[in-house]
């Protein structure tokens, strides 16, 4: 499998939150960036197919992802 690099320039804010996320999950940032993306691709099909993407908390509250 090839790889591609790329640099993405972030500013303080999300640069931090996507600090936190890797940190808290015990995973590398790139495996963060990838899990973001195939998310990201995952929920931009469902739109294209005029699906929804439907979030659910332990309590059963529902939202819905619009215009991720």
């Amino acid at each position: 499998m090839s790889e591609s690099r790329f640099e993405v320039r972030l500013n303080q804010r999300p640069a931090d939150d996507f600090d936190q996320v890797a940190r808290s999950s015990g995973l590398s940032r790139a495996e963060v960036f990838r899990r973001a993306i195939a998310l990201y691709k995952t929920v931009k099909q469902e739109e294209v197919q005029q699906g929804h993407v439907i979030l659910r908390s332990r309590d059963g509250a529902e939202r819905e992802l619009v215009n991720f």
